[in-house]
C-alpha cells in the first residue's frame, strides 16, 4: 500500500493483484476508498490483477480490504500473471482482443506508475525471473497472430527487450508455465501434454516428457519420493486441468511429479489423481495448495503414497472452502504464512496452511474479472 500525508480521517488501504487473461467470469463487488492525498509510491505487498482491464490493485494484508481505485492501469484486455523483482513488476497480458499485448514493467514506488511495454508484441502468458539478470516469459497464442514460445529477458534491464527465443520446442507448442528446479529450467506445454526441460545453458529444449493428463498448465520446484524408496528426489509437481474430450465436456486432470533425474517418460508419476487443476504453490515441503476451475486444494504430501490411483483421497487432500462454497481460478500465490486465491470474479480468498480461517478480500469492480494475485517480498 501507499503511504500518505496525514491528515484528518485519513486511512491506510491497499491493494493485491491478480492475473490471467484466459479465464473470464462476471460479478463483482466494490472495493475500500482509496486516500487522494498520495505522496509516495505504492509499500504494498500484495497485489490482484483485473484481467478486462488490465487494472492492478493494491491490498492491505493486515485489514483485508483492497483499494478501490487501481494502481495503474493497461486498458488491455487478457492481463495475466504478475511477478515482482525487487521493485519492479512485471505484467503479463494476452492477446485476446488486444492491440498491444506482451511483456509489461512498471516501477512499484512510482508515485504515477506507468507500465511500458517490455520488447515486441507477444501473447504473454506466464514469467518465471531466476535472479536479478536472467527470467523467462512464455506466449502462447491459438490464433497464430504472435509465435508461441519462450524468450529469456534482463529484468534488471528491460530496455534491453526480449532475448532470442528459446529451441527446440515441438513446432505446435503452446508454453505455459515455468519454473527453476535443480539448477534447469521447466516448460509446460499444454497442447502436446508434456514438461520440457532445457539444457543447461537456458537456451533450448534438452528434453521432454510426457505427462499423465491433458491440459498440464502449472508447475513447482519441490521433492518427493515418487519411486517409493523412502528419500524424496528434487524435481517438479505438474497441474493438469485434464482438458476437454471433443465435444468439450471436461476430462480429468492430475498432479502429477516429474523428478530432475529423469530421462524417460516412465518417471513422470501421479501423485493426485482426478482432480483438475492449473496451479500450485507450497506452504513448505509436505504441504501444497492447489487450485483450478473453481476448485482450491489443500494437500497434505506426507500422507499421500505415490503411484496413487482412484478418486480424489479425502484423508489427505482436502477443498478448501468458504462458507461452504467452492472457489478457485488459475493462480496461488503465498505470502507470510497465507495463500492468496483469485475467483475471476472480484474477490481475492486468504487462508492458512490448515485450510482454515478463510477470509473474502473484494476487489475491483462490478464487470471486473480478478484473475491473478502478486507478491512483492
Amino acid at each position: 500500500m501507499r503511504k500518505f500525508k496525514k491528515t484528518a480521517g485519513s486511512s491506510l488501504v491497499a491493494f493485491a493483484a491478480l492475473t490471467l487473461g484466459a479465464l473470464v467470469f462476471l460479478l463483482a463487488v466494490a472495493g475500500c476508498t482509496l486516500p487522494a492525498a498520495q505522496e509516495y509510491g505504492s509499500t504494498a505487498n500484495i497485489f490482484a490483477v483485473d484481467s478486462k482491464n488490465g487494472n492492478v490493485y493494491e491490498i492491505d494484508e493486515e485489514s483485508l480490504t483492497a483499494a478501490a481505485l487501481p494502481l495503474l492501469t493497461l486498458g488491455q484486455n487478457s492481463a495475466g500473471e504478475l511477478v515482482f523483482n525487487g521493485n519492479t513488476g512485471f505484467l503479463a497480458v494476452g492477446s485476446f482482443g488486444n492491440t498491444a499485448p506482451g511483456l509489461y514493467y512498471f516501477d512499484v514506488t512510482s508515485q504515477t506508475p506507468a507500465a511500458k511495454l517490455l520488447g515486441d508484441k507477444i501473447s504473454a502468458q506466464y514469467i518465471c525471473i531466476l535472479n536479478a539478470t536472467h527470467g523467462y516469459v512464455s506466449s502462447a497464442d491459438y490464433y497464430g497472430a504472435y509465435t508461441s514460445a519462450v524468450y529469456p529477458f534482463n529484468p534488471s534491464a528491460p530496455l534491453q527487450g526480449l532475448g532470442k527465443a528459446v529451441s527446440g520446442f515441438d513446432a505446435n507448442v503452446f508454453p505455459q508455465d515455468i519454473v527453476v528446479a535443480d539448477g534447469r529450467v521447466y516448460v509446460a506445454d499444454n497442447k502436446n501434454g508434456v514438461v520440457c526441460r532445457l539444457n543447461s545453458s537456458g537456451n533450448a529444449v534438452e528434453a521432454s516428457f510426457h505427462t499423465k493428463n491433458a491440459g498440464t498448465t502449472g508447475l513447482l520446484a519441490g521433492s518427493y519420493d515418487y519411486d517409493n524408496d523412502g528419500d524424496n528426489d528434487v524435481g517438479v509437481f505438474v497441474a493438469n486441468t485434464g482438458g476437454y474430450d471433443s465435444n468439450w465436456n471436461p476430462l480429468p486432470g492430475s498432479i502429477d511429479f516429474l523428478p530432475a533425474i529423469a530421462s524417460t517418460d516412465d518417471a513422470v508419476t501421479t501423485v493426485v489423481s482426478d482432480v483438475s487443476v492449473a496451479r500450485l504453490a507450497a506452504f513448505g515441503p509436505t504441504k501444497l495448495v492447489a487450485t483450478g476451475y473453481a476448485h482450491t486444494y489443500s494437500i497434505e504430501l506426507s500422507s499421500l503414497q505415490p503411484r496413487a490411483t482412484g478418486a480424489l483421497n479425502a484423508a489427505t487432500t482436502s477443498e478448501v472452502l468458504f462458507d461452504g462454497t467452492s472457489f478457485g481460478a488459475f493462480d496461488v500465490d503465498i505470502h507470510n504464512g497465507y495463500a492468496y486465491v483469485p475467483d475471476g470474479q472480484n474477490t481475492v480468498y486468504r487462508f492458512s496452511s490448515t485450510g482454515d480461517d478463510v477470509k473474502a478480500i473484494s476487489v475491483g469492480t462490478t464487470g471486473e474479472f480478478i484473475t491473478n494475485t502478486g507478491i512483492r517480498e
